[in-house]
Order: C-alpha cells, then sequence, then structure tokens
C-alpha cells in the first residue's frame, strides 16, 4: 500500500512538472507579444531630428539654430548622437529604417526588463508574465524619439546597482559613467533621471538602524564616489557644462511644459494608452494593500513611491514607473509558492479524478488550450500589425494629418510658383513645423519648445510670442509685421483664434484650406 501511494505521488509530481515546463516555456515568449503591439508611426518630433541628425554629419555640432528663421539664438542639440542614428538609418532604408530601431530596441528593453525581474525574483513565470505588462504598458512611449535609449539605459544601471548590492563588487558600479556618458549624449534631457534612480539606494545604504536591525543594502562610499564620476561624465558632450545647464535653465515656469502634452500632469482618460497605465498603478497598490505577508526593502519602496509621485507629475515619467515598480513588486511577493499552489492543485485533481479518462487527457488538453490561446493572440495581434505596417508603408511613415499637411504645403507651393514669389516668409504653427523644415522650409517655430525660450536661446521668447498670437491674445498684424510674413500656414484647430482673425483680414486671403489646415498669404 505504501508503495502504491509513493508511486502515485511520483507521478503526481511528473504529472506537475511537466505542465510547469510547458507553461515555462510557452510563456517564456510572451514578453515578445507585446512586441507585436508597438505602434508604427513616424513621430512629429522625427521630422526635425533627420534634419537635425543630417546638419550635423554635413555641417558638425550647430551652436546655432538653422532650421528656423531665428538663425542667431543659441541652440543646445540635446541629444544630437542620436538625430545622427536616426539620419543615417533614414538615409540607408528611409522611414523604415528609424521604425525597426524602435522595434529593436523595444525588443532589448523586454529582454532587459526580464532579466531584472529574474534579478530581484528568481521565478521565470512570474519574471516572464510581469515583462509583459511592462512590454504592453510601454507601447505608447516606444515611438521613434531618442528616448528609446533611456529605458534600456536605466534598466542596465538597475540591473548594475542591484547586482553591487547582493555581491558587494565594484565592477558593477563601473559601467554606471559610462551610461552618463551615453544619456547625456543620446538623450540629455532625461540624464538627471540615472541620479534619482540612485536616490533609493543612497538611503538604503546609510548605516542607521530601525528597530535595532541595520537597513544598510550595501557600502555607501561607493556609491557616492560613482555619482561623482558620473557627474563629471556628464562633461563628456559637445556642449560641455553649457550641455547640463540647459537642462535647467529651460525648467523655469511652465513656458514649455503648456506646450508639450507629456509635460502636462496625468489625468483620468478614456482610453485604450491611458487605461493600460492605471492597470499597472491598481496591479501595484491593490498587491501591496491587500497581500499583507510580503517583504520588501527601503530602496524597493522608495523606487515605486518616488516614480509614482513622479508620473503623476508628468505624463512622460510614467515608463519610469513601469520600469521601476513592476520588477519591485516581484520582490514583495517572493514569498508567494505559486509553483508549490499549482502542483498541489493537480494532485488534487487527480487523486479525485484518479483511472477516469479525463485524468490521462490532462496533459494533452492543457497543452491544446495553451497552444490554441497562444496562436490566437498571436494571430490577432499579427493581423494588427501587419494592417499597420503594411499602411506605414503606403503611407511613408506618415497618418491622416501628414497627409492633410502635405496637401497644405502643395497648395502653397504651387500659389509660390505661380505667382513667382521670391522669397517665402512663412508663419507657422508648433506642430507643423518639424515637417515643414523636413520639407526644406525655414520655419518660425517647431516643436522644439525648450528651444525657444529665451532662458536657452538668450535672445528672445519666442516661444511665448506664438502662443499668444495663436491663441488671440496679442496683436498678430504687429507680429507678422515684425517679420514681414507673406504666407501664413494655420492649423485650423489648435490656433483657431489666429485663424478666425486672418479670415476676417482684408490684407490676406485664404488660398487653401481643408479639415486641418488653412493657408493664407498676404495680398497687401
Amino acid at each position: 500500500m505504501e508503495t502504491t501511494s509513493t508511486a502515485i505521488s511520483a507521478k503526481e509530481k511528473e504529472l506537475s512538472k511537466k505542465i510547469i515546463n510547458i507553461m515555462t516555456v510557452v510563456i517564456g515568449f510572451l514578453p515578445f507579444v507585446s512586441l507585436l503591439m508597438a505602434k508604427w508611426r513616424i513621430d512629429n518630433d522625427t521630422y526635425w531630428i533627420i534634419k537635425t541628425g543630417e546638419y550635423i554629419c554635413n555641417n558638425g555640432i550647430p551652436t546655432k539654430d538653422f532650421l528656423t528663421m531665428h538663425k542667431t539664438m543659441d541652440l543646445v542639440v540635446q541629444q544630437w548622437a542620436a538625430d545622427v542614428i536616426f539620419y543615417k538609418l533614414y538615409s540607408l532604408m528611409g522611414f523604415i529604417g528609424p521604425m525597426l530601431l524602435v522595434l529593436v530596441m523595444y525588443g532589448v528593453f523586454l529582454a532587459l526588463m526580464k532579466k531584472l525581474c529574474l534579478q530581484i525574483s528568481n521565478k521565470p513565470i512570474m519574471a516572464s508574465i510581469a515583462t509583459f505588462v511592462a512590454g504592453v504598458s510601454m507601447t505608447q512611449f516606444f515611438v521613434t524619439r531618442p528616448q528609446i535609449f533611456t529605458y534600456s539605459i536605466i534598466l542596465i544601471e538597475l540591473l548594475c546597482l542591484e547586482r553591487f548590492v547582493k555581491d558587494g563588487k565594484y565592477r558593477h558600479l563601473a559601467v554606471l559613467p559610462v551610461l552618463s556618458v551615453l544619456e547625456v549624449n543620446l538623450h540629455a534631457s532625461m540624464w538627471t533621471m540615472l541620479f534619482i534612480i540612485l536616490l533609493p539606494y543612497f538611503v538604503n545604504a546609510l548605516p542607521l538602524k530601525i528597530k535595532g536591525r541595520s537597513i544598510a543594502c550595501c557600502k555607501l562610499l561607493p556609491l557616492i564616489v560613482t555619482a561623482i564620476v558620473m557627474g563629471v561624465a556628464g562633461l563628456i558632450t559637445p556642449y560641455g557644462i553649457k550641455g547640463l545647464s540647459f537642462l535647467f535653465t529651460t525648467s523655469i515656469g511652465n513656458k514649455v511644459n503648456d506646450s508639450i502634452m507629456e509635460l502636462h500632469p496625468l489625468t483620468f482618460k478614456l482610453s485604450l494608452d491611458a487605461m493600460s497605465d492605471y492597470v499597472v498603478l491598481a496591479i501595484v497598490l491593490c498587491t501591496y494593500l491587500f497581500y499583507k505577508k510580503g517583504k520588501t526593502t527601503i530602496r524597493y519602496i522608495l523606487l515605486t513611491v518616488g516614480t509614482c509621485a513622479m508620473m503623476f507629475t508628468y505624463i512622460k515619467l510614467i515608463p519610469y514607473f513601469v520600469i521601476c515598480a513592476i520588477p519591485t513588486l516581484l520582490a514583495y511577493i517572493d514569498n508567494v509558492d505559486f509553483v508549490g499552489t499549482f502542483k498541489r492543485l493537480v494532485a488534487e485533481d487527480k487523486k479525485k479524478n484518479e483511472g477516469k479518462k479525463q485524468s490521462k487527457l490532462l496533459i494533452p488538453i492543457t497543452v491544446t488550450l495553451i497552444a490554441v490561446f497562444s496562436l490566437f493572440i498571436v494571430g490577432l495581434v499579427g493581423q494588427s500589425i501587419y494592417s499597420e505596417a503594411s499602411n506605414f508603408i503606403k503611407n511613408d511613415g506618415g497618418g491622416k494629418s501628414i497627409v492633410a499637411l502635405d496637401e497644405a504645403i502643395d497648395a502653397m507651393q504651387s500659389d509660390i510658383d505661380s505667382n513667382n514669389v521670391d522669397e517665402l516668409i512663412l508663419f507657422n504653427g508648433f506642430n507643423a513645423g518639424a515637417y515643414l523644415e523636413f520639407k526644406g522650409y525655414t520655419t518660425y517655430i517647431d516643436p522644439r519648445a525648450d528651444s525657444f525660450v529665451e532662458e536657452a536661446n538668450h535672445e528672445f521668447d519666442y516661444l511665448t510670442e506664438y502662443s499668444k498670437v495663436a491663441k488671440g491674445e496679442k496683436n498678430y498684424k504687429k507680429v507678422f509685421d515684425k517679420y514681414g510674413f507673406n504666407y501664413a500656414l494655420i492649423c485650423r484647430g489648435s490656433e483657431k483664434p489666429l485663424y478666425v482673425n486672418l479670415k476676417n483680414d482684408k490684407d490676406y486671403e485664404l488660398i487653401f484650406k481643408n479639415k486641418n489646415y488653412a493657408v493664407f498669404k498676404k495680398t497687401a
């Protein structure tokens, strides 16, 4: 009797092991399903990024503006290295080049995220599920812009810090100054994020005791030295100290923040992208609130709380909450024995159905269900990405708004050619500027908001001037006379007050309009 019981127990364990192995393999590919959800589109900023990369390759690092009519204003290209990369890829493959770069960096992000999850909690199935959740949450942020490099740089920093905490070897910290150099040249506007990530580790390394127990997770001095070296390494950029000071001068007040959607606070919206962020927040909050047996450390608490507060401050900081909160959540639930619970359920089911047909079919049914479900999800997502990719290639990376803008530009150029206009002095809006520059036009303003405030360009606050004219808060005629604009390309949505003013101005003639844009020319 005892031998039979032992044999049954062995069979139960073997059955559980087979099912878990199947689940581990299948779920191991789950994170990369989120890669298929990437948005196939060219971000509006990509147009001026490519033109900047082209200029750098042909003329070197600029210190004065070269895209707009404001040729004397000072310029700092915060992401010059990324601009060159985007330009080179575009020159080789067209817009498919930058898009492929996004997909590659998305894949790198998923691989690094899974590695970090395994570093914090060595549970492959949970690490794969957590990485999938993170990947889905990041789809709206993986676009053709330099931030795609920053996400992986932050993950590498966290991996290095966690390894240093575990074994205390200094070689892990030696990578961080290299990351500082990469970040300050690829995406300098987020360079300070490297130090924000370090702060929780500083606190957790302090030689303090709470309830008689030391909180120190590692030595503090190596972290301080590393931070200093990282700061010095941040000067290794063509702009030197000017490149770093630029970060702080442009953050004064709300001039820049008001102009850029991603610098607005996070608000509740009934959209798929917005809801995915709240789902992650809900998962994190519910786990900490309702599961009372978990254990964590000070650095994980600070990483989660700190990035959560940052997320509500600016939309662009949501990815850093995803990057920090999801892996650290795994540490909190690390003592939950999911595999053991699953094995017990399988054993109970086998004993209940011992000798029955459904017990023998459990593994084949499980494999079939997992395979069918996986194929269904992959097929559904695959169909969606095929449709997006086809439209991307068909429209050369542009969407409906670019098609509408092209119509307006073509109408304007046709009028210029037919009337033999010697010099085009164009007023354009904030959002249209990048594409106009890409098409070879000299603009009044473009989406590089931080370059158009006086604190940065040391010349004039063009951003505020534009904003007041577009909203009807300033006499547009004074501004138009100041620059001598003879054409104006107006966005009928964001610049509606100006559109109405020009439409009722006898000195300007409406020569074209569609649903999105209108073109005026000066007649007197």
